[in-house]
């Protein structure tokens, strides 16, 4: 009879030890990374959507290629996009879109920190835009976000 309760207190505490160690031994970047509610792609002039729901094998590899890690601040200063720029880029790129707007500080560097609402991120996969992201506001003004590595090779393989 002992045994038996030996046993069971050693299983509890094994498990209560184990929630707890996994609690705070969970991967701290999961809760970083700005998830979309949808990924659109852009090639040759076509447009596709993909979605978890839709295609979660091809969401999820599209993420794994694209990861972006949440941030609190970005510095600005480069002027928006044109209407041409944002059409030249869209005719290859992959697209996270979000239902709700996420806000950001932006710093422009004469010491002002402004915040920020965004409902995309455009990443252009033509070498020519050198690799560089651009959010969409919610004002649909496009603004330089990051440089990435190429992305070129995404959408040719898809």
């Amino acid at each position: 009879m002992k045994i038996n309760k030996l046993n069971f207190i050693m299983l509890l505490l094994a498990v209560a030890l184990g929630f707890i160690l996994g609690w705070f031994l969970k991967p701290s970047g999961e809760h970083d990374k700005w998830t979309p509610d949808k990924i659109i792609l852009y090639y040759n002039g076509e447009q596709s959507q993909v979605t978890k729901v839709e295609q979660p094998q091809t969401f999820d590899l599209i993420l794994r290629l694209i990861v972006f890690e949440k941030g609190d601040m970005m510095s600005g200063g480069n002027p928006p996009l044109s209407e041409e720029e944002v059409k030249e880029m869209k005719k290859s790129a992959v697209e996270y879109i979000y239902n709700k707007p996420i806000s950001i500080q932006i710093n422009n560097g004469d010491g002002k920190i402004e915040t920020i609402k965004f409902k995309s991120i455009l990443f252009p996969i033509d070498e020519k835009w050198n690799g560089a992201a651009y959010i969409q506001t919610t004002d649909s003004t496009y603004l330089y976000f990051v440089s990435r590595p190429s992305l070129d090779f995404i959408l040719r393989h898809m």
